[in-house]
């Protein structure tokens, strides 16, 4: 069994959450969910198991049984009514990590879960992820690589909270992100028309994690007024 990280992000939150290596196996995929990966590459088909096998315990304990957990047209899971989740997997740490998280709709309106290997972001990246005030930030921290790929995990993690509501993708630059990691907590800060859309007064909370293996960052959406 992997580390447990989500369970400490989440705790006292009412997110039901599984986490799992990507190498464990105790039960078969619905055959729907087999459809979908079949003639996938290996590395796939470890990923989307190992997701779909924790969906199923986190579904379960919402009372929620025999659900294929399917892919829909733009790739996102399509979770049963009322549900709000997030997946996360990474094969860059020893068997890999998977995460999911579950809530229901009448708590969130959306989760975000990102899990990173605990490795510097390349330089030749920054520039397209972080904006100059978060790569000066990044600059001024003990581990320069290892700060900015943790604001590359928080703003995935805000991306994929707001996903449900927007339903389209949003640019590096429409996020500002705001580290503050011996607090295990990050500040996401909408930048553009996504702010005016939303109408927040405040930054979105997000929290995280940081060992020797992997970071992993959590948000639980607030709820927003719909664009």
């Amino acid at each position: 069994m992997s580390r447990l990280r989500l369970a400490g992000l989440f705790e006292k939150t009412g997110i039901v959450a599984c986490e799992s290596t990507l190498c464990e196996s105790d039960e078969p995929l619905y055959p729907e969910e087999v459809a979908q990966i079949s003639g996938c590459v290996a590395k796939r088909q470890r990923e989307f198991a190992a997701s779909r096998r924790c969906a199923r315990k986190v579904l379960a304990a919402m009372g929620i049984k025999d659900f294929p957990l399917l892919p829909g047209p733009d790739r996102a899971p399509i979770w049963p009514a009322n549900v709000v989740g997030a997946i996360t997997h990474t094969d860059c740490s020893p068997n890999g990590y998977c995460g999911v998280a579950v809530a229901d709709g009448g708590l969130t309106t959306g989760l975000g879960i990102d899990a990173e290997p605990r490795l510097p972001l390349p330089t030749e990246l920054w520039p397209s992820i972080l904006d100059p005030e978060e790569q000066r930030r990044a600059l001024a921290t003990d581990e320069p690589g290892i700060q900015a790929r943790l604001v590359f995990s928080a703003k995935e993690t805000t991306y994929k909270a707001l996903y449900p509501t927007l339903r389209q993708f949003l640019d590096f630059s429409e996020v500002h992100i705001r580290v503050h990691a011996e607090e295990g907590l990050f500040f996401a800060h909408l930048i553009g028309p996504i702010a005016k859309t939303f109408a927040v007064r405040q930054p979105l909370e997000g929290r995280l994690v940081v060992d020797d293996e992997l970071m992993v960052t959590a948000m639980i959406l607030p709820r927003l007024p719909c664009p």
